[in-house]
């Protein structure tokens, strides 16, 4: 999907939502609608302000960056920007600046002063109160007549919900790394090791075979720690007997992977084979479910289902979300998930079983719904191993 028909859809969007404008600040939609490879980090340090064609007759996309990321920008931006704005100075200024430059005054031209209506520019519902007295004020400030505001949630991530071909094999190469990176611990884990260094090694394994930096923290949760779904690698050392939860994945021209894959050290237990063995139902059971048109919350049902039929507690997280730029996008499938499956999405499904004091199974996979089904990019075995 080139650059110009993600700018078609925002403005389908900004034209049903009757906005004339749209100021996007986060780094990963900024990312996704001028296609910059190689730019961005996690510094939130740019704002692209989107003109729709209320407002000019084609939209534009006018970014407002500093020198840090302005030359690497400029390299990529013809085609893309109307206007790439490396100055020193508030991000409110520039909005204004180029709201007047486009003609928006009182006496000016464009879709305002034409229809009487005040300007409308949507802006995050999550912006910082900050930036948001900011821009007020140098709206009120520049004298542009009458305008508002309206906080949109998730304007941009919905429209990157759906994923197009370049995205998708991006993905499925950078899981290939991700494999490759189980693979090797399956060789590498053994007792006496913390689950730091395990977390280290995972991380250089990736790293030299191609990934360009973590998807998210490496989770590392052995023994009685695998019973916490987001465990923070630290000094507990590996035992005969543990089950061990690793959570991770690569990342490849910024867009993300993720995998879930539990071990045994040792002889499992028939308490840790049970507990394994009705995670991976669930998990199997899912997949199949898994096409166009299914209700989001249905699939989370299913697994509560099947634990329930083995006598454990529901899912005490989400079964699954979408991955891409971030590693948490849209949709999600869980409790009160709102929506269906539809081809392009692309989705972890992650069930998990977790007794404290005891220890923990998660299965995860990911890969995109497709028009009659899903393509499962993990590749990575998913019976029970015991190292």
């Amino acid at each position: 999907m080139s650059t110009d028909i993600r700018l078609k859809r925002l403005n389908d969007s900004l034209l049903e939502k009757e906005l004339d404008a749209y100021l996007a600040t986060r780094t990963s939609d900024i990312r996704w609608l001028t296609g910059f490879s190689g730019v961005f980090d996690e510094e939130v340090a740019h704002a692209l302000l989107v003109a729709s064609s209320r407002l000019v007759a084609d939209p534009l996309r006018l970014l407002h960056t500093d020198m840090r990321y302005a030359g690497a920008m400029k390299a990529q931006s013809s085609g893309v920007l109307d206007v790439l704005d490396g100055e020193r100075k508030a991000h409110s200024l520039f909005v204004v600046e180029q709201l007047k430059a486009i003609g928006v005054t009182p006496a000016g031209g464009g879709g305002v002063a034409q229809t009487g209506e005040p300007l409308k520019i949507g802006i995050e519902a999550d912006l910082p109160l900050s930036s948001y007295r900011a821009l007020v004020k140098a709206l009120d400030e520049a004298e542009i007549g009458a305008y508002e505001l309206v906080e949109i949630a998730a304007l941009v991530e919905q429209l990157r919900a759906l994923k197009d071909a370049v995205e998708i094999e991006t993905m499925r190469t950078a899981q290939q790394i991700t494999d490759a990176g189980f693979a090797h611990m399956l060789e590498f884990i053994k007792p006496g090791l913390t689950e730091f260094e395990v977390a280290v090694e995972l991380e250089f394994f990736m790293r030299k075979n191609g990934s360009k930096g973590l998807a998210f923290g490496v989770i590392v949760g052995s023994g009685p720690n695998s019973a916490n779904p987001h465990a923070i690698p630290g000094d507990r050392v590996i035992e005969q007997g543990d089950l061990i939860v690793l959570d991770f994945g690569a990342k490849l021209d910024d867009y993300r992977t993720d995998m879930t894959r539990t071990v045994a050290v040792g002889k499992a237990s028939e308490r840790q084979r049970e507990i394994y063995n009705t995670v991976l139902e669930a998990q199997l059971a899912v997949l199949e479910m898994m096409k166009p048109g299914v209700p989001l919350v249905d699939p989370f049902n299913k697994v509560n289902e099947i634990f329930a039929a083995h006598g454990f507690d529901a899912l005490s997280h989400g079964l699954g979300h979408g991955v891409g730029i971030d590693i948490h996008e849209s949709p999600t499938m869980g409790l009160n998930a709102v929506g269906e499956l539809a081809p392009g999405q692309i989705l972890t499904v992650e069930p998990g079983i977790y007794i404290e004091g005891h220890g923990g199974v998660r299965i995860e996979d990911f890969g995109v719904v497709t028009a009659d089904g899903f393509d499962n990019f993990t590749a990575s075995p998913k019976q029970l191993i015991e190292l």
